[in-house]
């Protein structure tokens, strides 16, 4: 299996803790992991992107046009990195609607056959009360989807062993939430690309 993922959000949205699980996930599933960070004013809600490739690959950074997936924890980080993608790549976006997406980019991942998945991942975790965790919402979302090739007793497992303790708990509900949310949208999508 081979693998590229791109995070992106900004600053405090969980870019490397997000990059942390999938290095640690590559890990389980026996793969070798490689990856990067870019972190532009992240303290002040800057830019972070985290190239991630897990499988045999020769360097860290993703090129243009590389990506499996890509994951944005911000609308606008999201316009700024969809050129990692692929054609035939997906995007899990951090949005209320794929209503809300700039139509004229909708219509270039069609051409490109790129996937776009929008789920309110922030509002999903505000329901438990941690906005925080609104990245573990997306990617157990993205789980629920069946979209991606990762298992959820995979993900929970990592989510366990590199949580603290404080975290587990709500990043376990976090998680469940996101995926339940997956599975509900996958048998009834709506729209997406």
């Amino acid at each position: 299996m081979r693998l590229q993922i791109i995070l992106a959000g900004i600053g405090g949205q969980g870019i490397l803790f997000s990059s942390k699980v999938f290095s640690e996930l590559g890990l389980k599933m026996g793969l070798d992991i490689m990856g990067s960070e870019t972190h532009g004013m992240s303290q002040r809600g800057g830019s972070v992107i985290a190239h991630l490739k897990l499988g045999k690959f020769q360097s860290p950074l993703i090129r243009n046009g590389a990506a499996d997936i890509l994951y944005s924890f911000e609308e606008n980080e999201t316009y700024n990195t969809l050129k990692f993608l692929k054609g035939g790549g997906i995007c899990f976006v951090n949005l209320e609607s794929v209503d809300q997406f700039n139509k004229r980019i909708m219509k270039v991942l069609k051409e490109k056959e790129i996937a776009l998945r929008a789920f309110d991942a922030t509002g999903a975790a505000s329901k438990i009360g941690s906005i925080r965790s609104a990245n573990i919402v997306l990617i157990g979302y993205s789980v629920g989807t069946g979209l991606v090739a990762i298992k959820y007793e995979d993900l929970k497992y990592v989510l366990e062993l590199v949580s603290r303790e404080k975290d587990l708990k709500i990043n376990l509900k976090a998680l469940e939430l996101g995926f339940q949310e997956g599975k509900r949208t996958s048998k009834n999508p709506g729209k997406s690309l």
